[in-house]
């Protein structure tokens, strides 16, 4: 009997001793794989950073060109020249006025009028100051003498509070980490989809109030609160919707997955900074469908250029909260929030009457 008993717990002992040896390994495969897969995708992130910021520069920046035709043709060619065929889309207007409204309604970044006196640059530094400057730099060559730099126009200035550009793509990354956290605190903390809904719609309005009046205050501001304050709120709506409709669908991953499209990609190709189009192609134009992208774009459009039209950034933050609103419609994940238990009040027994 006892060495029935002995052979018993050694058996057990052994199994116990496989099991824990088999959960080890298991352990050491996951922790590998962990690794490995994190250090691939934090590579690829590296790899979309450096390559952003190395290979920035004049990318596809749209030149209107008015004038007598050689004094154009030879623009043309010479601003190929100078930054290669891609810097550069050179269209060609009938006068300074039509340069003027192109630049007013952003279908063009600069443009180069050549008069009876030589050329004129015109430039809206509202739009990028980067772009301004690099049109001063490459029409500065085409001059004659090409020492003697052309006369300069800012059609579109920033505004004197903020005269270097900087005030607004330091204010568009609180407005992320704002849609962020709203979509996030709402899929945790409320339950029902219509509340969480108009919870979102409700904070984002009022944010973009608060913040658009911080940025008039600190004169950042173009001058159109209203619109200004619509402008934030939508762009703050789109990704809390977003962030909360991963969430529900994925659980609390969704926040992870929601960071990573807005944060860690969205930012760096949003061209808030410096332009879209001056990134490396074709970052720039992908950059552009994503909601930071297409935030920063009805921003900067919003506060500075009345005349541009907004429909595309505003299509492309439509469709991005659609995609978050059918993900808190139907999403069922579990999150922060537990299920209610109804409690039953114990029945109360009656001395029966007989």
């Amino acid at each position: 009997m006892t060495t029935q008993a002995s052979d018993s717990q050694v058996g057990t002992a052994a199994k116990h001793t496989r099991t824990g040896s088999e959960a080890g390994h298991r352990d050491t495969h996951r922790a590998i794989a962990l690794v490995l897969a994190l250090t691939a995708g934090l590579s690829l992130i590296l790899a979309l950073f450096v390559s952003v910021a190395v290979n920035s520069g004049p990318n596809g920046v749209r030149i209107a060109v008015a004038g007598p035709a050689p004094a154009v043709a030879q623009i043309q060619a010479g601003v190929g020249q100078l930054a290669g065929a891609d810097a550069f889309q050179v269209s060609v207007v009938s006068d300074e006025a039509a340069a003027r409204s192109a630049l007013e309604d952003r279908s063009a970044d600069g443009a180069i009028v050549v008069g009876p006196h030589g050329p004129v640059v015109y430039t809206a530094s509202a739009g990028a100051p980067v772009i301004a400057q690099a049109l001063s730099n490459a029409a500065a060559h085409l001059a004659n003498p090409p020492t003697t730099g052309p006369a300069v126009v800012d059609v579109v200035p920033l505004p004197s509070g903020d005269s270097r550009g900087t005030g607004l793509p330091a204010g568009s990354f609180p407005m992320i980490i704002a849609g962020l956290a709203l979509g996030a605190a709402c899929a945790l903390a409320l339950r029902n989809r219509w509340t969480v809904v108009g919870t979102i719609v409700g904070g984002a309005a009022v944010i973009g109030l608060s913040f658009a009046g911080v940025l008039a205050w600190l004169g950042v501001s173009g001058g159109h609160f209203l619109a200004e304050s619509a402008a934030i709120g939508l762009t703050v709506a789109s990704g809390a919707l977003l962030v909360a409709g991963l969430m529900r669908l994925i659980g609390t991953a969704g926040a992870a997955i929601g960071a990573l499209i807005l944060l860690l990609i969205g930012n760096p190709l949003s061209g808030i900074a410096t332009s879209p189009r001056f990134l490396p192609g074709p970052w720039g134009e992908f950059g552009q469908w994503l909601p930071t992208g297409a935030g920063g774009t009805l921003l900067r459009t919003v506060f500075y250029f009345p005349a541009a039209s907004v429909g595309w950034p505003v299509t492309i933050l439509l469709i991005w909260s659609a995609v978050g609103l059918v993900g808190v419609i139907y999403g069922r994940a579990k999150l922060g929030h537990g299920a209610v238990v109804v409690q039953q009040e114990p029945a109360v027994l009656e001395p029966s009457r007989g």
